[in-house]
């Protein structure tokens, strides 16, 4: 089991990634101009980060296995502490985009071993339930952050936004260091020591049940990045929406988020992870025939394009928090290094399928809504073909 204050720790790891992300977009512009650089080289600084949560994982996953979860936690955030310090005192691009890199790895090292830490100490099940909780954090966190970013700009410059970072992670290592104890077990550890962390890799993308998880998870994270990262430009550009009215709207779909992670909790009351994962799939392929008649129509325009947007990133969160709970418990043994793959293959899956839909770019949103649609099917087919064949995960002894 987890204590109240455990489970604070771990939704606050949870926001660090995102924070770190979104918080200093709106002070862009204005980080731009005092480096001396283009807006969109400066957009660079986004991209590195995003390379080195995805890239990191793989390699902090293992040695989360081997180390332990408590050192990786507390060199993690001690490391995205001195990375947001010289973040903040940057005074060339290139030492910037290197500060952005230790934050991900630091960043990464806490998100991993934070996974790991539930599935060390839940069943599937109980584990599903709590990353809906956590999810809820994870889902307003991107919401928060710009607006968080935006007002601390007020009060002085794009490095005070780094500050507040380092503020943050030293004070969640603080409270992280008398709270959180090592959930690593034995076998792990001794498993780990012995084994190559490839070999580790090799031995859970043979599995089948695991390969479902993972498939189902990145389809199902593509179409949400596909969305993130497209929505704005056919919604502002296309339909003529005003930047507030696109920020409401995306603050009301984060709220479809939350609405979608408790409802997930109240069904693991009463069904494995893996069953109502079998709902979300049935689900996802009623959303993507209808975003596929609409790009194919038109039909109803701007309100039926939003209503379908809504509905599919409400669908997100169940999956996620029921995938990762089950990939989890497929390898005990390997939790850091499962949880790694998780991390890997979502931001890689959504990277490419956003890509995509950039290429695919129409002002009505058919383009965006063809990728969501596919990235939607494919999903559902890795839950019926792969996840759906196995038995259920059952709770832990």
């Amino acid at each position: 089991m987890l204590t109240r204050k455990e489970i604070i720790l771990l939704a606050t790891f949870g926001a660090i990634a995102p924070l770190a992300i979104d918080m200093y977009l709106p002070a862009m512009p204005a980080l731009a101009a005092n480096l001396g650089i283009s807006a969109r080289l400066a957009g660079q600084s986004v991209s590195v980060f995003l390379i080195g949560i995805a890239a990191g994982q793989l390699v902090t996953g293992p040695l989360s296995d081997r180390l332990g979860r408590r050192p990786m936690i507390l060199s993690g955030l001690a490391l995205f502490t001195l990375a947001s310090l010289v973040a903040a005192m940057a005074t060339a691009f290139p030492v910037l985009l290197a500060a952005r890199l230790f934050q991900a790895l630091g960043a990464c090292a806490v998100m991993v071993s934070g996974r790991a830490v539930v599935r060390d100490r839940l069943d599937a099940r109980e584990s599903a339930r709590l990353f809906s909780l956590l999810a809820l954090i994870g889902g307003m966190a991107p919401v928060l952050a710009p607006m968080i970013g935006a007002g601390i700009i007020q009060f002085g410059e794009w490095r005070l936004i780094f500050l507040v970072m380092a503020a943050f992670s030293l004070l969640t290592l603080l409270f992280a260091f008398p709270v959180l104890t090592e959930s690593r077990s034995a076998a792990t550890a001794a498993n780990a020591r012995f084994e190559h962390p490839f070999r580790s890799y090799v031995a859970l993308l043979r599995n089948r049940q695991l390969l479902g998880y993972l498939a189902t998870a990145a389809c199902n994270s593509a179409a949400f990045f596909t969305y993130v990262a497209n929505s704005a430009t056919v919604l502002i550009d296309g339909y003529g929406m005003t930047p507030r009215a696109f920020s409401i709207l995306f603050a009301a779909n984060s709220v479809g988020l939350v609405c979608a992670n408790q409802i997930n909790r109240r069904l693991l009351r009463t069904r494995m992870p893996a069953q109502v994962l079998r709902l979300s799939a049935r689900n996802a392929l009623v959303f993507a025939s209808a975003l596929l008649l609409f790009a194919a129509t038109g039909a109803g325009g701007l309100p039926v394009l939003v209503g379908l947007l809504f509905l599919v990133v409400a669908s997100i969160a169940p999956v996620q928090a029921n995938t990762m709970a089950g990939g989890l418990g497929v390898d005990p043994l390997r939790s850091g290094s499962t949880a790694a793959l998780f991390g890997a293959t979502t931001f890689t899956a959504g990277a490419i399928a956003s890509w995509i839909a950039g290429l695919a770019y129409r002002g009505d949103g058919g383009g965006l809504a063809v990728v969501v649609a596919f990235c939607l099917v494919g999903s559902a087919l890795a839950t019926f073909r792969l996840v759906a064949r196995e038995p259920d995960p059952q709770p832990a002894e």
